[in-house]
């Protein structure tokens, strides 16, 4: 089962990863319609004007046959480009042509609606929507809405929807969610906030982030999210660049159905009330910074890997945790794995690194300050913990159960217990026989157990353990690089004997 269940990771990132090909078409996904097909030109808009639309605050008008005008109510029928710019106090703009692009181009418009959505893209291939350069575009619908079914966002579409531009668009869902489609979201670029009662944006099959200024925040729901669960190759987050702020006050920052990937990126997200990212497939990190400052558990899914990039983590429980969800002591195939980047967790109330099943790491940098209390531990996994390369750090207050790496592995560790408690903030420090510097580390909380792997431990090789002092080199996420060491404690000089030599102070 185990091996099976590694097969469909590799499927998941071989299969679902995104694509370029030569004819400036980017693919994510697959699905027969062919409207997941995001186009370079998609985001070009023709040297002709398009046709206007004006909200006069109480009234709309238009230049174009292909828009009709019911009250507060205008119905654009016919793909093509239309500008709309002016303020409407409560009605709506409709999308509902039978085929074809809608390019609207936002320019300075501000709606609200009193009893639905002021923005509800109904029917089309697609719709792509400009934000006019110096322009704020500004949507709020009802907190109760008088139809029953769609829509059910401030910014709704029942299609492909993607957003360009550089102006600027403020969406406020005081009834469900701020910006949503039943179908696939992109934004190529633009500032967008979405602050809604439950989702902040949400793409049913997928949402896809290129670039932009991205600000999100939930309040019952999720800030990113994609749910669908019965579609193959859909429910999933891609995010390739941009500036991206995440929050919800009660679950997850990012959540998808099938699988998260990050490709780059600036990301911070704040969850307190639940995880701060979470796929029920697989999250694959290949690169960008990940701030992830308060959640519940860091990172959740069966399958996670990280490849490149930064991440910082603070979790009041797991930090990094791989599972099916179903709990217990028993190997249930999930796998951590870990081949570059930089990663730094602080957990308070839970595990640095918790798999349920196995633990991989080939390469980057993992740094883990463990929790304050027992039975929680730096590291705990029901498989194997299987370390070829890379820096390992951690530490806990637990030296009784918290594991070191699987003898399987190819590169020594420390696993090291202390029989008193080391006060939080104290340095530990570790030299070879010459004096060189092979880890000074400084965790947040109080101490009892440091699992330390490097490529630095040789066998037969000879170290030196000291607590406290002090060192002049760069502190980063509690790591000191650079500098000199002086003025610790000698608690032991010990010699690497095996794969885990472990070492009582």
């Amino acid at each position: 089962m185990k091996d099976t269940k590694k097969i469909i990771l590799i499927f998941f990132i071989t299969l679902f990863g995104v694509s370029c090909s030569t004819n400036n078409e980017v693919t994510t996904g697959s699905d027969s319609s062919g409207t997941e097909t995001e186009l370079s030109s998609d985001y070009d808009w023709s040297t002709a004007s398009g046709d206007e639309i004006t909200l006069n605050t109480t009234s709309i008008s238009t230049t174009s046959a292909n828009v009709t005008i019911s009250g507060t109510v205008a119905t654009i029928t016919k793909a093509g480009q239309y500008i709309i710019s002016g303020t409407l106090t409560s009605g709506q703009i409709v999308v509902k042509a039978d085929t074809g692009i809608v390019k609207i181009k936002l320019n300075g418009v501000t709606m609200g609606n009193s009893s639905s959505s002021p923005f509800y893209i109904k029917k089309a291939t697609k719709a792509i929507i400009f934000l006019a350069d110096g322009t704020t575009n500004s949507f709020t619908d009802a907190s109760s809405y008088s139809n029953s079914d769609e829509p059910n966002a401030a910014f709704f579409s029942n299609i492909y929807l993607a957003f360009t531009g550089t102006g600027a668009l403020n969406v406020t869902g005081n009834y469900n969610d701020a910006i949503s489609s039943d179908d696939q979201i992109v934004i190529n670029s633009g500032t967008i906030t979405a602050t809604a009662k439950d989702d902040g944006i949400r793409g049913k099959d997928y949402l896809k982030i290129d670039g932009g200024t991205i600000k999100s925040t939930a309040g019952t729901g999720h800030a990113l999210k994609s749910d669908n669960d019965t579609d193959a190759g859909y429910g999933y987050i891609v995010i390739n660049g941009g500036t991206i702020n995440l929050s919800s006050t009660s679950k997850d920052g990012i959540h998808a159905k099938k699988r998260v990937i990050i490709n780059d990126g600036t990301i911070s997200i704040a969850a307190s009330g639940s995880q701060g990212l979470k796929s029920d497939s697989l999250v694959l990190i290949n690169g960008g910074t990940i701030n992830i400052t308060a959640s519940k558990e860091g990172v959740e899914s069966p399958y996670i890997t990280i490849k490149n990039g930064t991440m910082n983590i603070a979790a009041s429980d797991d930090g990094l945790n791989a599972s099916f969800g179903n709990g217990g002591e028993s190997n249930d195939g999930s796998l951590l794995s870990i081949t570059g980047g930089t990663v730094a967790i602080s957990a308070s109330g839970g595990d640095g690194l918790d798999s349920n099943g196995s633990i991989s790491m080939s390469g980057g940098t993992v740094i883990v300050h463990g929790p304050k209390s027992q039975p929680e531990v730096g590291i705990d996994y029901n498989g194997t913990f299987k370390m070829t390369g890379g820096f390992l750090v951690a530490s806990a207050i637990n030296s009784q159960t918290t594991q070191a790496v699987s003898n399987s592995s190819s590169q020594y560790c420390l696993k090291i217990s202390s029989t008193s408690t080391i006060a939080a903030s104290t340095l530990f420090h570790i030299q070879d026989a010459s004096g060189n510097d092979v880890v000074t580390f400084k965790p947040e909380r109080a101490y009892t157990s440091i699992i330390f792997s490097s490529s630095s431990l040789v066998s037969g090789s000879t170290y030196s353990i000291y607590t406290g002092g002090s060192c002049t080199g760069t502190l980063s996420n509690g790591l000191y690089t650079g500098g000199t060491y002086s003025g610790g404690t000698l608690k032991k000089t010990v010699t690497v004997s095996s794969i885990v030599t472990s070492i009582s102070l």
